[in-house]
């Protein structure tokens, strides 16, 4: 089982080469994410159906693997996302948290915790995962940070 944690800032309020975004604006970003992750990742497909008002289900398709999550919405807090216990899939859970420890410092705290297939002696694939989300979780935080500098989270993205 990987279990694995890191951080992205997103504020730095002492370096006047980055500007600052709200805790909304971040927030809005990282449901886009959660909603529309072939936004984010143009090698994914994804359908959603809501669950409850805080709550969807969503499919989510990548060459011929398939995956179908549960995911809850804490609002301006956490995103919760989970496999579906039921379907016969890799067990997997993340977690998306804004912190702010100080107004104005904002971080996400990314955590993944799944199952992983029989391990490739060539390849170390939990360290391959571990580099992987890293990498697309900074993307993503560079993207909220695009839209949220262009006020574009109102309009679709193309």
């Amino acid at each position: 089982m990987l279990e694995f944690e890191h951080i992205v800032q997103v504020n730095e309020p002492d370096n006047d080469a980055i500007t600052d975004i709200s805790r909304s604006q971040l927030w809005q970003g990282l449901v886009l994410r959660a909603r529309n992750p072939e936004k984010f990742n143009r090698s994914l497909e994804c359908q959603s159906r809501p669950v409850a008002s805080n709550e969807f289900l969503r499919t989510i398709n990548v060459g011929s693997t398939r995956f179908c999550e549960h995911v809850i919405l804490y609002p301006e807090e956490s995103i919760h996302t989970s496999t579906v216990p039921e379907l016969e899939q890799i067990e997997a859970e993340s977690e998306a948290r804004i912190e702010e420890p100080q107004a104005g410092y904002l971080f996400v705290r990314f955590r993944y915790k799944r199952e992983l297939k029989e391990d490739d002696e060539r390849v170390n694939v939990e360290e391959h995962l571990k580099s992987a989300y890293v990498q697309m979780d900074r993307d993503a935080i560079a993207m909220i940070r695009l839209l949220a500098e262009s006020e574009l989270f109102e309009q679709p993205l193309s």
